[in-house]
């Protein structure tokens, strides 16, 4: 503004360089034009000033007369409407619009080289399409598809159904989103009898999807939408088992060639392999064992991970060899590489979780015997031998030692239990 008005009227003095500052900016207001037929919709517009001339371009957005109100330029929104949904939506996709043609205007306005309707205009053609809450999710479902995420994939996905399910599939502007919402989602959560870290679960996707809308200017950067609830995660109940039944586990005499057999292969697999996750297993290539290391990125954090090759899981990938032999895969979870990749990784997941289930009841164990306990065991079993926390959350391919706490927090709470109950037993046997 000061170069404005320092040039072209230095010879003016202040207060009349200010009004021809004033007149000659650019300003941009929404308007309406009522239909000339009483009963049909009008049309909403933006009024653009600049140099003392006026220009109108349209909003593709119509309204009745009395949805309409000219002192607040905004639109009107009864409670009992039942376009009240369209309404808010619009209204939302007006000031999101306006602010960003504003931002616009003033960006020109302070340039000293001055602009034109023309340059304005093209300037708004490049004002990216507003978005929906559930468009914006969907498309962050989208990316994590292209990226080839799956887990990550999984849990947008889910965290997107759960938010739908709760608005009974309505979706909403981001201005309508509040914190009373996202409280309220919480307690819709809380009344279906959710565990506690599959809410907290929910909730922090959610919160790590809509700081990417900040990002993308579709929400205010200083948004305590999830102030009021609960973002932390308890301890989790023991979800590591002992080396005892790990050995029972690896001795198992199972059918050859049975589900049972690869599933179990698959969780020792794990095992050996420093707790890696199924998604990194059944995307694991051949072309990633070189020189007696296995080199690999994993899927949720792209992080790249070493390890060494042992005989052990020479030995599981052997079995598997002649199933595998035209396949770029180590072992046979993906069988096609048509495009259905990550439903083939998808429904051998649940294949081999519900094995390996029959496998934990087949040695008494007392929990779900899943993929994701091979991951917490190795950790479990790391922890036992003293091995340093840094080693363990390294070897994990943690990006942080708070994640790794989370899985050696419920080996203590496990330890602490096991403590408890030795005492009641001791104090029980002198009766």
């Amino acid at each position: 503004m000061k170069k404005l008005l320092q040039h072209p009227f230095s010879g003016i003095n202040y207060m009349h360089r200010l009004t021809i500052y004033i007149l000659y900016m650019a300003t941009i207001k929404l308007k309406f034009r009522p239909s000339s037929v009483p009963t049909t919709q009008g049309t909403i517009y933006y009024q653009v000033i600049h140099n003392r001339s006026v220009k109108w371009l349209t909003t593709h957005c119509h309204v009745y007369s009395c949805e309409w109100d000219s002192l607040s330029a905004s639109i009107v929104i009864p409670p009992d409407t039942s376009r009240r949904q369209e309404l808010l939506y619009m209204q939302s996709c007006l000031s999101w619009n306006l602010r960003q043609r504003k931002t616009i205007v003033s960006r020109l306005s302070a340039s000293s080289e001055g602009f034109s309707f023309d340059s304005m205009t093209e300037a708004f053609l490049h004002i990216p399409p507003y978005k929906s809450v559930f468009m914006f999710l969907h498309e962050q479902v989208l990316r994590q598809e292209r990226m080839q995420r799956y887990g990550t994939l999984k849990t947008y996905t889910n965290a997107f159904l759960r938010f739908k399910e709760f608005r009974n599939d309505i979706d909403l502007t981001f201005d309508l989103l509040t914190p009373d919402m996202i409280e309220e989602y919480e307690a819709w959560l809380i009344n279906r009898n959710l565990k506690q870290n599959t809410i907290r679960f929910y909730l922090r996707t959610l919160n790590t999807i809509f700081h990417k809308a900040i990002v993308e200017g579709l929400m205010p950067d200083d948004s305590r939408l999830f102030s009021r609830v609960r973002l932390a995660y308890v301890t989790t109940t023991k979800r590591a088992i002992s080396e005892t039944a790990i050995r029972a586990i690896q001795g198992l005499q199972l059918p050859h060639g049975s589900i049972l057999s690869l599933a179990r292969d698959i969780f020792m697999f794990s095992f050996y392999m420093r707790g890696m996750p199924f998604v990194d297993i059944a995307f694991l290539r051949k072309s990633n064992l070189r020189n007696g290391m296995l080199v690999y990125c994993r899927k949720k954090t792209n992080q790249q991970l070493i390890v060494e090759w042992e005989s052990e899981q020479q030995e599981i990938v052997e079995r598997y060899a002649r199933q595998t032999e035209s396949s770029p895969y180590m072992l046979p979870i993906i069988n096609k590489v048509d495009g259905t990749e990550y439903r083939q990784y998808q429904r051998m997941q649940e294949n081999v979780n519900r094995a390996l289930k029959r496998i934990g009841n087949m040695i008494g164990l007392k929990m779900p015997l899943t993929t994701y306990v091979a991951r917490h065991s190795w950790a479990s079993m790391a922890r036992d031998m003293n091995i340093p926390i840094s080693i363990i959350s390294e070897g994990m391919g943690h990006q942080s030692y708070k994640t790794t706490q989370v899985y050696l927090n419920s080996i203590d709470t496990s330890r602490i239990n096991k403590a408890n109950r030795d005492i009641i037993r001791r104090i029980s046997k002198r009766r």
